[in-house]
């Protein structure tokens, strides 16, 4: 792109902002001070190369959706505001340039009305509800979301541009487990305790990113599908198959830091799929002869899986785990509050509080939060919002599917690995949601949502150029 009149006036405006802060910069640490100096050229020099190709602002934006609130959880900084949320107004700035100089056509995919459809439905249930105020604020956050999505949608053109984003986005959550590992499973300290306990316990569970240790753990979920898929993938080089490895082991011990049971019914389904799209079975039991070769060689994974293993089981026993039996009784609530409105639904975000005004007696636990992202709308939003977001589920992840299934005549190619590791991990959230809350505002999966939806229109247009 030439330097026309509209990056032009950028510029000016540029060189006159840094005129401008000169004279605050002699309130900063004289070392602060030379760091802005050193870094604001830079950051210029970005934004302009953001203005020209989005895909420049929405890398960095996507890497710091994974990053949660880490600064209040790792580096106990009390900020009102994430990495994410100020990657996002960046990016939505300097994407309206971008869109002001090219004026470029906007990619409709044909599922926007039901999504615009759902959003009007939940702001139509807060008529009758009665926790207005925080159902606003959440429908503002969530609208805000779809925005991004879309946004997504907009800025990644290729099937290159994806590929390197889950590189780097699955380099941040290798990293980010890692760290996970080492202060929690891999801890010799946190180890004596689990051998104390005698796999009936858990010493600490990991939660870099988040404050619930379940949110964390999903976010390595679209790690764990990218390498599982190209270590089983015939068609990739053998150096990319061992960095693959590696990666997917620190991976996994991130997640078992966790102690996320809903995480690993996610990642079981996970790995399930890539395995059967790719049909390619002999890492399985490679995998499984390694494993238990170390389980019964090494004392500290002796101790991992007697700890892993008792959080498993208790899911099988209901009356002894709180945590199902808390469950089990907000499903059953979800079912008598869709009833009791006729099947209209309580309203959106009025769960919590007709939950607590049915069950008092739990409410002191504040454990009210529906943990299932379908009853949630079955009691929220009634038949029609059950229906309307299960199709939208439906659409998207069946237009995944077909995007997907051009490639099953070169399995194992990048076009096919990219679609594989999307729906794997878009279908993994959807069922970790049946355990958990936030479906709607979870940062991670909606980067796979726009990266997903993303392929879909990469996919339709190659094939319009066929």
């Amino acid at each position: 792109m030439t330097l026309s009149r509209p990056i032009g006036l950028s510029v000016a405006a540029g060189l006159a902002f840094l005129v401008f802060i000169a004279p605050l910069l002699t309130r900063f640490d004289p070392f602060v001070a030379i760091l802005v100096l050193i870094g604001l050229p830079a950051a210029f020099v970005w934004a302009l190369k953001s203005v020209e190709d989005p895909f420049w602002v929405a890398l960095p934006l996507c890497l710091s959706a994974f990053l949660g609130g880490i600064f209040a959880e790792v580096f106990e900084l009390t900020l009102p505001i994430t990495p994410f949320q100020i990657m996002f107004i960046l990016a939505i700035g300097l994407w309206s340039i971008h869109r002001s100089i090219t004026s470029n056509r906007l990619t409709l995919l044909g599922i926007e009305w039901p999504v615009v459809a759902l959003l009007a439905l939940a702001c139509f249930s807060m008529l009758f509800s009665t926790n207005v105020e925080e159902g606003l604020l959440r429908l503002l956050r969530v609208s805000l979301n779809f925005v991004f999505v879309f946004y997504l949608v907009q800025v990644l053109q290729t099937k290159r541009q994806l590929a390197i984003l889950l590189i780097f986005i699955t380099a941040l959550v290798t990293a980010l487990a890692g760290y996970a590992a080492v202060f929690t499973i891999l801890n010799p300290e946190q180890a004596a305790i689990n051998i104390q306990l005698r796999g009936i316990g858990v010493a600490s569970r990991a939660a870099v990113t988040d404050a619930d240790p379940n949110i964390f753990a999903s976010s390595l979920l679209v790690g764990i599908a990218f390498t599982t898929a190209l270590l089983h993938s015939r068609s990739m080089a053998v150096w990319q198959r061992v960095l693959a490895v590696v990666s997917l082991l620190i991976l996994i011990a991130g997640i078992l830091s966790t102690y996320s049971r809903s995480s690993w019914v996610a990642v079981v389904i996970l790995v399930g799929f890539v395995i059967w799209q790719l049909k390619n079975f002999r890492f399985v039991w490679l995998g499984f002869g390694v494993s238990v070769l170390a389980l019964l060689t090494i004392p500290q994974v002796q101790v991992l899986f007697f700890s892993v293993a008792d959080r498993a089981l208790s899911l099988l026993d209901i009356s002894s785990d709180a945590s199902s039996s808390i469950r089990l009784l907000l499903g059953q609530a979800a079912l008598e509050m869709f009833a009791d409105s006729w099947g209209f639904g309580v309203g959106y975000r009025d769960f919590s509080y007709e939950f607590a005004r049915r069950y008092d007696l739990y409410s002191i636990t504040y454990v009210n939060e529906p943990h299932n992202i379908s009853y949630q709308m079955l009691a929220e939003l009634g038949l029609a919002g059950f229906l309307l977001f299960h199709g939208i589920i439906l659409a998207m992840g069946r237009m995944a599917w077909q995007s997907m299934q051009s490639y099953k005549q070169q399995i194992g190619s990048w076009g096919h690995i990219l679609g594989i590791t999307l729906l794997g991990t878009f279908l993994a959230y959807f069922v970790f949601h049946q355990f958990l809350p936030r479906f709607l505002t979870n940062a991670p999966l909606m980067v796979v949502l726009g990266c997903m939806l993303a392929y879909v229109k990469i996919h339709r247009l190659e094939d319009s150029q066929a």
